[in-house]
């Protein structure tokens, strides 16, 4: 492949610049074009540089907003420099942490010792990196254009630590949008003008006489322009970059790294049984129809929203109909798994905050009071801890948070965790260790490949606080270790606060006793609970 060919491959990916099986039937929604009603772009990152650490040297990233979700934004190309994804970094952070950052040998994190050829893995590893740093259990991935298969990859290489895809203007798995594009791009120039030669787009625009820098910046003069709707944004908008944005071998070696190894097409499907894949894109993109059919092979019910009059930059085209679009894939629930392949055995769960659960129902305990007992060592044994931090709207509203951690699971295939949908929601897993894969569907959370020792915390908004006549009250349970027919002993630590409300504490069911504990401050108080069988528990609280 030629260099020129080269730039022009990574622009299918970059210019106009992150799961899509679902259970229910496939959305093809199609928006009206939206006024152009955003700010004129302007060039750079717009938030102070921050760095993480790799096994070799730090790398620069972005961020913005502190929202509880944390979404990576991943960029074009490959091989650009992604600053050009501010304006959705900036709209997103508003109820999101939203991170960014140039890739590894490219633009703020370019160094003499990157090695093209083996950088695509490097990226992966970096992702990770930046992931531990920030420490959020999940991320949800946005990668446009050659960034959605980014997104892919490391969803496919860290399916637990991915909550959500959405793919934005996508280079189809197979690259069979690219088949095409250079015809595409060829007949554009001609239309509006752009090509000196345009007999070969690509031999001509690529004599030996011209350097790299040149030939970059004549891809970008060029060819940049025909990603967009209207010729006129199209220039303006290639103006604001210069061959610095754009690092021509990483570009040739990474699409040559992933043509060698592609996603896996089982690995992305069982990926997209349990993870939201949301595509959104123009119909006028320059990727298409590839774009869209190609994925549509490989996610038969693939949920879509098709944008008019925009080409490849939807955000800057068409930024109230895109982010309208973006909105609805943030919120379109994620597919559903019934679990009809799995034994009974396999079945093994967790309750806490429900006994809504039919399957406990049809598998009747031989003895359901529960009995307290002496603490035992927690080595080895399973045993789970609930926090409820009452929000200042509580005694209104009755809302709090409940961060909730499970310690020593058991060994199984698969486990779920099921709350109660109506007074639970916006579940979020903060963190996980020693599972194979991790997801929220529904009001629960699905494991699989639970190893001795796992661990995961979960952290959701719980309606926990009823008011009564004279009085509020905080029920919670069935707690329980179950196991197809019996009970196991289970130790559950259970913590309340109140911070600056006027609450006290006066009463609790069951009281205490050998293997009930009570430790009480002004507003807060916790309670460890040693026992066999199914726990309900009652708190007590009045207005000071």
């Amino acid at each position: 492949m030629s260099h020129a060919r080269a730039v022009l491959t990574g622009l299918a990916g970059f210019l106009g610049l992150s799961l899509g099986l679902m259970s229910a039937p496939s959305m093809a929604n199609t928006l009206s074009a939206g006024l152009l009603q955003q700010a004129e772009p302007e060039r750079g990152f717009i938030s102070e540089a921050l760095f993480f650490e790799t096994d070799d040297r730090p790398l620069q990233y972005q961020a913005l907003g502190d929202g509880h979700h944390t979404i990576l934004l991943l960029g074009g190309g490959p091989g650009f420099s992604s600053w050009n994804l501010t304006p959705i970094q900036e709209y997103l952070s508003q109820d999101f942490r939203v991170l960014l950052m140039d890739m590894r040998g490219i633009g703020s994190n370019k160094h003499h010792d990157d090695k093209p050829d083996a950088l695509l893995e490097q990226w992966l590893e970096d992702l990770e990196h930046l992931r531990r740093h920030e420490n959020p259990g999940q991320f949800i991935l946005i990668g446009h254009s050659w960034g959605a298969l980014m997104a892919q990859l490391y969803a496919q290489q860290n399916p637990t630590r991915v909550q959500r895809l959405i793919l934005l203007n996508p280079v189809d798995p197979e690259l069979s949008a690219l088949d095409n594009l250079t015809q595409q791009i060829d007949a554009k120039q001609r239309k509006w003008n752009l090509a000196a030669e345009p007999d070969d787009p690509f031999e001509n625009y690529a004599p030996a006489s011209l350097s790299e820098q040149a030939i970059v910046e004549r891809q970008l003069t060029q060819v940049l322009p025909t990603y967009f709707y209207h010729l006129e944004q199209g220039l303006t908008y290639a103006q604001l970059f210069d061959h610095h944005d754009f690092e021509l071998a990483v570009n040739h070696a990474v699409w040559q790294s992933y043509r060698q190894q592609p996603l896996d097409l089982a690995q992305m499907t069982d990926i997209a049984k349990r993870r939201a894949i949301e595509w959104i894109g123009c119909r006028e993109d320059i990727l298409m129809p590839g774009a869209l059919t190609g994925y549509q092979a490989w996610f038969p019910k693939l949920s879509y929203q098709l944008l008019e009059q925009c080409n490849h930059f939807p955000w800057e085209e068409q930024p109230t109909a895109f982010y309208a679009a973006l909105d609805q894939a943030l919120t379109n629930p994620p597919p559903e798994d019934d679990y009809s392949d799995l034994t009974a055995a396999e079945r093994a769960w967790l309750l806490d905050d429900s006994g809504l659960d039919e399957l406990v129902k049809a598998l009747d305990a031989t003895q359901r009071n529960v009995r307290f007992s002496e603490p035992f060592n927690l080595d080895e044994d399973y045993y789970m801890t609930n926090h409820i931090a009452l929000a200042s709207t509580a005694l209104t509203d009755g809302w709090g948070k409940l961060t909730q951690c499970h310690y020593n699971l058991d060994p199984v295939q698969s486990l779920q965790i099921v709350y109660n949908p109506d007074n639970t929601a916006n579940i979020e897993i903060l963190s996980d260790h020693g599972i194979e894969m991790a997801w929220v569907e529904g009001p629960s959370v699905q494991l699989n490949g639970i190893q001795p020792g796992a661990s995961i915390c979960v952290e959701a908004d719980t309606q926990a606080l009823i008011q009564r006549d004279h009085d509020y009250v905080i029920e919670r349970g069935p707690f329980m270790r179950r196991f197809l027919d019996g009970f196991y002993p289970l130790h559950v630590k259970l913590s309340v606060s109140w911070p600056n409300l006027p609450l006290v504490a006066t009463s609790m069911s069951p009281p205490q006793q050998t293997g009930v504990y009570l430790e009480q401050t002004e507003d807060s108080l916790s309670i460890d609970y040693w026992f066999r069988g199914e726990l309900r528990t009652q708190l007590i609280l009045e207005e000071k």
